[in-house]
């Protein structure tokens, strides 16, 4: 019916209830469709990140890639030195959104033929602290 999940708005209060405004967050309301899409998706890029991905360093690790909420898939990447962790929460949100994408299958990979044009890809980067941001990769 539709090629992609149509997107609605939905209300949210604000959290500290000390301002009665409402916020506008969007969703993307999936279909059965899309979310085995994805399934087979975290399949196909579990497989990649466990035998072809190469890591920026030894202190990178992958540690699962699963279907998301909806119809995205989520990668959950871990860096296990705590003086690279430190020095990433030093940097602005930005800088730390570019260190996550270094989780992400390459532009040119082939990989990105295999799971889809349209398929989003977020990687959740955590530290020795604990989470450090979310990232969406960049497809061709």
């Amino acid at each position: 019916m539709f090629d992609a999940a149509p997107v609605i708005g939905i209300g949210i209060i604000d959290a500290d209830r000390r301002m009665p405004e409402t916020h506008l967050a969007w969703a993307r309301v999936g279909d059965g469709k899309t979310k085995a899409k994805a399934k087979k998706s975290a399949k196909t890029l579990s497989n990649y990140y466990y035998t072809i991905w190469q890591a920026p360093s030894p202190d990178w690790d992958v540690r699962k890639v699963r279907p998301g909420k909806e119809s995205d898939v989520t990668v959950d990447a871990k860096i296990s030195n705590k003086i690279l962790t430190k020095k990433i929460m030093e940097r602005s949100r930005m800088e730390q959104m570019e260190i996550a994408r270094m989780a992400c299958p390459a532009y040119t990979d082939e990989i990105w033929g295999k799971i889809g044009k349209k398929q989003t890809v977020a990687i959740m980067l955590s530290g020795t602290a604990g989470h450090i941001i979310n990232a969406l990769c960049k497809r061709p």
